[in-house]
């Protein structure tokens, strides 16, 4: 090869290696694909009118009002033990009274757990004047991007932010920081999964399973019928105008009429029962399985098979521990670390859920558990009053020990002296 063609040769090898290694840029101001392609990362998946689906729609509205109905206060470690309820701190009348002028703490709790389901992340953002919280507000989930900066590209290397675009398209970026993140199912710490995109396929199945059971409503509950022609069947414009006639004589409208058939036709039914093909067996599986996947019990979606009047309380019980639960911790440490001051950590000030309205027992066993606790000298009736919502007696602050006869810890031996 001549030297001239040689160094060619090597220039555009050059020139192609340098072209490979050009910085790729951003706009300043990008959209969601722009910095999804950038990054390298993809949009969640969704699955399609989730909501239509009868068991998805029974089991979000079960999960987003056991959340919502338990209300959320600020709390203080007392130095001696126990703890004591904190009204005055600012965040007590957000958290149990109204987030924002626009929501109420229910509607606010409801829509966060919505969203943590349906979307896999729910996100708050708060105003701040004068060195406290003002307001909380819910941001849409579909709003908003979860950028890991593992270049230092936008600030501090391997920092988390959150870009939000608001109806009017204007973008906001969130440090990790200002943004109270809740997240369902999140295989990497950062990213939530929502619950409809694992169950896709189970939510399909039950709308075809839905399907098949409207069309059946359609035909009038009658089997699918085949039509025997002695004629040519050659001509399709005869063979559609045929198909057409029979598919006019079916249906609701036409249930229990006498319908004529002309004698060149033969009608026989199929039998398609759905018992033979276990649609119902297959149903009520398909239905269990979406209820486990959010962690609702069978009898809370009315499935009382295998429920009995005991085991209900312990079932009710179990959807606590086994699935409220888990909400109500998360929830507690993001508000926390997010919403709280270090300081106010340090004094003992915490957020905790009041599960007392889901563990609640049956009068007779609560006041049979409270006698217990007074009579045996480690509760005091006023305690026993605060928790009934009772007004406070004079003289019931006090402990009780019963040994025959109930009288104050205090005045215990009093009668031997």
């Amino acid at each position: 090869m001549p030297k001239n063609e040689a160094t060619t040769a090597e220039s555009q090898q050059e020139a192609q290696s340098d072209s490979s290694k050009t910085t790729e840029t951003i706009s300043l101001n990008p959209t969601i694909s722009e910095i999804n392609s950038f990054f390298g990362t993809t949009d969640i998946v969704t699955a399609g009118p989730a909501l239509n689906s009868a068991t998805y729609y029974a089991c979000m509205l079960i999960r987003c009002n056991a959340f919502a109905k338990l209300p959320l206060k600020i709390m203080q470690s007392m130095p001696r033990g126990g703890a004591r309820v904190c009204r005055e701190h600012p965040l007590f009348e957000l958290l149990t009274l109204r987030p924002n002028p626009y929501m109420s703490a229910h509607d606010f709790k409801w829509a966060t757990k919505f969203m943590t389901l349906h979307y896999g992340n729910a996100y708050w953002v708060y105003t701040f004047e004068r060195g406290r919280i003002t307001g909380l507000y819910l941001l849409d989930s579909e709003l908003v991007q979860i950028l890991v900066d593992d270049a230092g590209l936008i600030g501090k290397k391997d920092a988390v932010y959150y870009y939000y675009y608001d109806k009017l398209g204007r973008l906001i970026v969130y440090p990790h920081d200002k943004v109270v993140h809740f997240k369902c199912f999140p295989k990497d710490g950062i990213h939530g999964g929502s619950v409809r995109y694992y169950i896709r396929s189970k939510l399909n199945q039950e709308q075809f399973g839905d399907s098949v059971v409207n069309s059946r409503y359609q035909g009038g509950l009658h089997d699918p019928i085949v039509v025997q022609y002695t004629g040519d069947m050659s001509n399709k414009a005869l063979v559609i105008k045929i198909q057409k006639r029979f598919s006019e004589i079916g249906g609701v409208k036409n249930a229990g009429k006498v319908i004529p058939i002309p004698a060149e036709f033969t009608v026989n039914q199929l039998a398609t029962r759905l018992v033979d093909a276990q649609f119902f067996e297959l149903q009520g599986l398909n239905v269990r399985q979406i209820a486990n996947a959010f962690g609702v019990k069978s009898f809370q979606l009315n499935d009382m098979e295998k429920s009995t009047f005991n085991n209900v309380e312990q079932q009710n019980k179990a959807f606590y521990t086994d699935t409220l639960q888990n909400d109500l911790i998360a929830t507690e440490q993001e508000v926390d670390y997010k919403l709280l001051f270090s300081f106010e950590r340090q004094q003992g000030i915490f957020s905790q859920f009041n599960a007392d309205a889901i563990l609640r027992s049956d009068i007779k066993t609560r006041y049979e558990a409270y006698k217990t606790g007074i009579t045996g000298g480690f509760i005091m009736p006023s305690e026993v009053r605060e928790t009934e919502d009772l007004p406070f007696v004079e003289g019931s602050d006090k402990l009780i020990y019963g040994n025959g006869a109930a009288v104050p810890v205090s005045d215990i031996g009093i009668q031997y002296k």
